[in-house]
């Protein structure tokens, strides 16, 4: 049995990720689960716990996420609350791994970068596949909303992905301090983009201009009203745009203009999502305008057969909605536990 800490994933990455990698490896692995999930989603991803603590001095609430997939079966789990975040922890959890077959106990993972990781991972899935980082022409700029991990690997696959189509990174945050802090930690990675740090509380700072300039546009923050504003897009149909949303999982957060949401509806746009079904009890957006299933797609479905319309034609823009899911997670960590090597704690005897 393997125990893999959070900084064993993180180097693992590191030392993995190349764009051919996340295309030909990682995206096909996930994508592979995404698509089992699909087949029989109520059996391979059965109901989430949600329980608050029941200790006194407690404000913490613990989810426990269960996966029996025909070839990935485990649980994930993770915890928090204010007293978390007061403290600087957020979210504490982890990742346990079983023999699809016996049930026995393959790896433990700390779930905190992986859980990152696998949903920007997802994020490049509808990326990629409206976007080809290998022939598309886009806009120079990149801007993402949020400055946690979620920022961070989001912002990071992307410009492996799209490597020197990729000039400028523009990244908004409440708070100016640390969004300029995220952008210089990025800037010692990649030495040839020019990173930017802006507070989306200030307009008057110009970074409208910068979101107008950018093809790939992330929302990774907790948002409970619109932080992505339909005047900050590029309506010019000659450049794409596409906006991947994770930060709200809760039906009053949002971080999209719901004019936007509204206006693909209308229209008879579909928004992308990883799980019909639980984007539509979560996801702000979709549940503030007032989606059903018939107006989204399933990510897997993008890689088969598919007439819907996912893109505005008239604006060149298409929204994704990723919520995450615990196959996801089993599906990168078991991958992560079957190659990460001497970094894993082995336990013989366990």
């Amino acid at each position: 049995m393997k125990v893999i800490s959070d900084q064993a994933v993180t180097e693992f990455l590191n030392k993995t990720l190349s764009k051919e990698s996340i295309l030909n490896s990682f995206q096909q692995t996930l994508l592979k689960s995404l698509t089992t999930y699909s087949q029989d989603s109520d059996h391979i991803v059965p109901p989430r716990t949600v329980q608050p603590s029941n200790n006194p001095n407690s404000d913490t609430t613990h989810i426990y996420m269960p996966c029996i997939s025909p070839v990935e079966v485990g649980l994930k789990v993770i915890s928090g609350g204010p007293g978390n975040n007061s403290k600087g922890l957020g979210f504490q959890g982890c990742v346990l791994i079983m023999d699809e077959i016996t049930g026995e106990l393959k790896a433990v993972l700390n779930a905190n970068t992986l859980t990152a990781f696998r949903t920007a991972l997802a994020s490049t899935l509808g990326l990629t596949k409206l976007i080809s980082p290998l022939n598309a022409k886009i806009l120079p700029e990149l801007t993402a909303f949020g400055v946690g991990l979620q920022a961070y690997w989001h912002i990071k696959l992307a410009l492996l992905l799209y490597e020197d189509k990729i000039k400028q990174v523009n990244i908004l945050n409440r708070t100016l301090k640390n969004a300029e802090a995220l952008a210089a930690k990025l800037s010692k990675e990649f030495k040839n983009v020019k990173f930017n740090g802006f507070s989306y509380q200030d307009e008057s700072s110009g970074f409208i201009p910068h979101v107008q300039n950018s093809s790939i546009i992330f929302g990774c923050t907790p948002a409970t009203s619109p932080i992505i504003k339909q005047e900050y897009l590029n309506k010019n149909s000659e450049f794409p745009k596409f906006i991947s949303l994770i930060g709200s999982y809760k039906p009053h957060m949002i971080e999209l203009d719901l004019d936007l949401c509204k206006d693909f509806k209308q229209k008879g746009i579909c928004i992308i999502v990883d799980s019909k079904e639980h984007t539509l009890h979560e996801a702000g957006e979709l549940i503030q305008a007032e989606f059903n299933e018939t107006q989204l797609i399933e990510i897997h479905e993008l890689y088969s057969d598919f007439d819907a319309t996912v893109t505005d034609k008239s604006t060149g823009i298409t929204v994704q909605k990723i919520v995450g899911l615990s196959i996801m997670d089993l599906s990168i960590g078991k991958m992560i536990s079957n190659e990460i090597g001497s970094n894993a704690v082995v336990v013989d005897d366990f």
